[in-house]
């Protein structure tokens, strides 16, 4: 999987830029809300439990595959320079398939956290009398991924649970150099002394989650009467379900560990090693904090949805082989709200069920996230607003005579995203960042039921 969404000089904090929270292509362009969701079209890769079947909630259920990718374009400034930077990652390859009419079960590989960044600075050498300067650069890539087994259930009608299992892997190298400019005309003239650390990760984390839904809207009976209050007839009248739905997963990481390697070396102007020596390596466990996220939606099926998601974990304790960053030590907070809208205006005849396959669907989104970094006291804030789509796509028939199954076209996803990471501080880094994420997803069902003639 290629990795890397541009210069992010604020991924080297930590373990990088975190990007398990977004989800996939229906997130993103919620918002990245998602929590309380369920569908027969779509994976909820935020809450296993949404991959559960509800018991008697669908006809059928679908085997998906789905891939997205993200596409990235940045603009950087401090106070008054400013720079840009554009990357692309792969951000999911996903597959679910049913087991039984209720137990969904998949697998999806995806980055956990994305570590890019190259940035540098120079600055007066103090007290000399030479006026010579120092020039620092920092340099960092790398990131952890997570291969996840996922697994929904329906229990009953009203609930479902789910649990993914997780192993994360990946490793992360930052290096820091500084160099003596004696000639400002000739700035690479002298060796740069650094330092190197790379960081190997893996280990176990697993994801319980649950979602119960509540129908809000019913079947009425409605009873006509005469003026003489004798019975004339009953008609039952079917309103379009409204669902409320909450759902809630908690991310435990049990038994991570890490290796660092730290050298030390010096590196002449030609971008050739002089010496390079190792001074440490080091092993142990990673603390890495619990993630709490909780959703809620109202949902008429096949028409609209509201969702709204909070999503908490508190980084203040997080060390690897006992060593705290200074600079991750906050809690973390993330309010987003989002929805989704189906227009149909397409249902022109009723009878024409395929048709229904067609369907465009169109989100948006908003969120808003206090995050872990802590830059000279000043916290990080991330808010941002999207936009996205599903469109279907190819042709197919309505299915045969002998039997039910009426296919679901492939879909083409789209969500762009436009949001800033700040502190707000006059002479710190503020990032604007332009993402637009597409996805693929493409339907089966392994096994049709023929009838009867």
């Amino acid at each position: 999987m290629a990795q890397g969404l541009g210069n992010s000089p604020y991924s080297r904090v930590g373990i990088g830029d975190l990007m398990q929270y977004r989800g996939n292509i229906r997130n993103m362009g919620m918002g990245y809300t998602g929590s309380s969701l369920s569908s027969k079209e779509y994976m909820n890769v935020l809450n296993p439990a949404g991959l559960g079947n509800f018991r008697r909630e669908y006809t059928d259920s679908l085997v998906k595959f789905d891939v997205g990718f993200t596409i990235q374009y940045k603009t950087f400034k401090t106070g008054n320079s400013q720079s840009t930077s554009t990357g692309a990652n792969i951000n999911n390859l996903a597959f679910t398939f049913p087991v039984t009419k209720t137990y969904t079960t998949g697998f999806m590989l995806s980055p956990l956290s994305i570590v890019q960044n190259k940035y540098s600075y120079q600055d007066s050498v103090a007290n000399d009398p030479n006026h010579y300067s120092t020039k620092y650069k920092y340099l960092g890539n790398g990131g952890v991924y997570q291969f996840q087994w996922m697994n929904g259930v329906g229990i009953t009608k009203n609930l479902a649970l789910g649990l993914t299992v997780a192993y994360n892997f990946g490793s992360i190298t930052q290096e820091s150099t500084s160099q003596l400019i004696i000639n400002q005309y000739v700035p690479d003239y002298e060796n740069e002394v650094g330092s190197q650390k790379k960081s190997n990760y893996s280990g176990l984390s697993f994801k319980p989650g649950f979602i119960y839904k509540k129908q809000l809207l019913k079947r009425i009976k409605y009873t006509y009467y005469s003026a003489d209050s004798s019975f004339i007839d009953s008609v039952v009248k079917v309103n379009r379900p409204i669902y409320f739905k909450i759902g809630g997963s908690v991310d435990l990481y049990s038994g991570m560990k890490s290796t660092v390697k730290q050298s030390l070396f010096v590196r002449n102007p030609n971008n050739l090693l002089i010496t390079d020596s190792t001074f440490s390596t080091s092993s142990g466990k990673v603390n890495f904090p619990k993630t709490y996220r909780l959703g809620a939606s109202f949902e008429n099926p096949g028409y609209w949805l509201v969702a709204a998601d909070i999503i908490y974990s508190d980084w203040s304790n997080f060390n690897k082989n006992g060593v705290k960053d200074n600079e991750l030590n906050a809690s973390s907070y993330t309010f987003a709200l989002g929805g989704e809208i189906i227009p149909r205006n397409f249902v022109k005849n009723s009878s024409k069920i395929y048709r229904g396959h067609r369907v465009k669907t169109y989100r948006a989104g908003v969120s808003y996230t206090a995050t872990p970094v802590n830059i000279g006291g000043r916290n990080l804030y991330d808010y941002s607003f999207s936009i996205g789509a599903s469109l279907p796509i190819g042709l197919r028939s309505k299915g045969s005579a002998n039997t039910a199954y009426v296919p679901i076209l492939p879909k083409v996803g789209v969500a762009f995203v436009v949001g800033q990471r700040s502190t707000f501080a006059a002479n710190q880094l503020s990032e604007t960042y332009f993402r637009l994420q597409l996805s693929m997803t493409l339907y089966d069902k392994w096994f049709n039921k023929r009838r009867i003639q």
